[in-house]
This record gives structure tokens, C-alpha cells and sequence, in this order.
């Protein structure tokens, strides 16, 4: 199991809906990019694991990956959307609600992208994996509003008077959970090596539900 470390979080409202960024611990980092070089890097289980034809992304490898086989890391994410939950609508979640996740890995070369577009979940969220060797180089040149390799959440439509785009730059063991129907996309990059990100689905099953709330 992967060490536990004194659960911190921020919480952005760039353009009105919330987006939680917090750190994945490392030990979840390498367990889940050691789960995932088991898959990526066998033919067999890359095509049993394929996932792209359910996802929006013009990417060569997209795979599903079962978070149970990484110990306590269900554990982790049902903690942090429970957080989500609780900061949104100022309410715990029942105790009979359930929470069920959906989680892939997306194996991102240079050319890759991820087109505008949602999720159909109540929650999704992304944790960076892996950045290629070359990423931070190619980041600094783009010496006018940087994009390559980045995660952009788009909000109303561009005017003077509100923000509409919120720009995350990968960082290794980031961590971000945001409602679904939140409008985001992917830039491609140009350099090689590998961009790696867990990408997830957090479904809420409860008993007695907040009627006319929307996370």
C-alpha cells in the first residue's frame, strides 16, 4: 500500500465551477505507472485493456485499468470526492450512498490529442503519471500563451468581463477532480517520449439524494 500523507487540497473557481487539485502520493504514482507498463508494454493486454473506442481522444493507446489492483488507492479517490461532494453542496454524502469509479490510463505521444469534451459521470478527474523528457523545454519556448501538452478547461464564451479558460500545465503526481460536464481538452506536444495520465468517472448512487443539485 502506498504511504498516506496529511490529506491537503485547494480548491479554483476560475469561471464558477469547482475544480480540486490536490498531490497523488508517489507511492500511488509508481504502483499505478507499474500497472500500467504491465499493460502498455504487452501487445495481448493492450488490446484486451483498449479502451479508445469509448473516448473522445485522437490517441494511439488508451487503456482501462482497475484501480482495486493498486491497494488503498479506491480508498484515496473516494475520499477526495467525498471532499468534492462535501465543499460543493456543504453536505456529507448519505450513508447509503455508494460511489463507483470508472478509471483508464491515457498513454499520450507527440501528435496526440484530446478533443473538446465531456464526461457522463457526476465527476471526473486526472492525475499526471508520467511527462516526457523533453516537456519543460518545449513548454518554455512557447513564449506566447503556452499550450503543448497542457489540460484546458473551458467555461462561458470568451468576452471582456469574465474568464473563460483555466490552462493546467502537467506536473508529475498532480492531482484534479472537476463535474463532469465541465468542457476540457488536451493540446498536443512535439516532443517525444511518453505523457501519462490516469483519467476517471465518479458515479454517486444515493439512497436519499439532494434533489436539484448539480456537482
Amino acid at each position: 500500500m502506498a504511504e498516506q500523507t496529511e490529506l491537503k487540497y485547494d480548491i479554483y473557481q476560475p469561471f464558477g465551477p469547482s475544480i480540486l487539485k490536490t498531490t497523488l502520493p508517489q507511492g500511488y504514482v509508481n504502483l499505478l505507472n507499474a500497472e500500467s507498463d504491465r499493460i502498455l508494454y504487452d501487445d495481448k493486454l493492450s488490446k484486451e485493456h483498449d479502451w479508445s473506442h469509448n473516448l473522445a481522444g485522437n490517441v494511439k493507446k488508451e487503456i482501462a485499468i482497475d484501480q482495486n489492483t493498486i491497494p488503498g488507492f479506491p480508498e484515496f479517490l473516494i475520499t477526495m470526492s467525498k471532499v468534492y461532494y462535501k465543499h460543493t453542496i456543504n453536505k456529507e454524502p448519505t450513508d447509503g450512498s455508494k460511489v463507483a469509479f470508472r478509471t483508464w490510463v491515457v498513454s499520450q505521444v507527440a501528435g496526440d490529442f484530446n478533443p473538446v469534451h465531456i464526461h457522463d459521470a457526476n465527476l471526473s478527474g486526472v492525475a499526471f503519471l508520467k511527462i516526457p523528457p523533453g516537456f519543460d523545454e518545449e513548454y518554455a519556448k512557447e513564449d506566447h500563451h503556452p499550450t503543448a501538452g497542457c489540460l484546458e478547461f473551458l467555461g462561458s464564451m470568451p468576452n471582456h468581463f469574465a474568464r473563460h479558460s483555466y490552462i493546467v500545465k502537467p506536473e508529475v503526481g498532480d492531482f484534479y477532480l472537476f463535474p463532469s460536464w465541465l468542457t476540457h481538452q488536451v493540446y498536443p506536444f512535439r516532443c517525444e517520449g511518453e505523457r501519462r495520465s490516469l483519467a476517471f468517472n465518479v458515479h454517486f448512487t444515493m439512497d436519499n439524494p439532494v434533489k436539484g443539485v448539480n456537482v
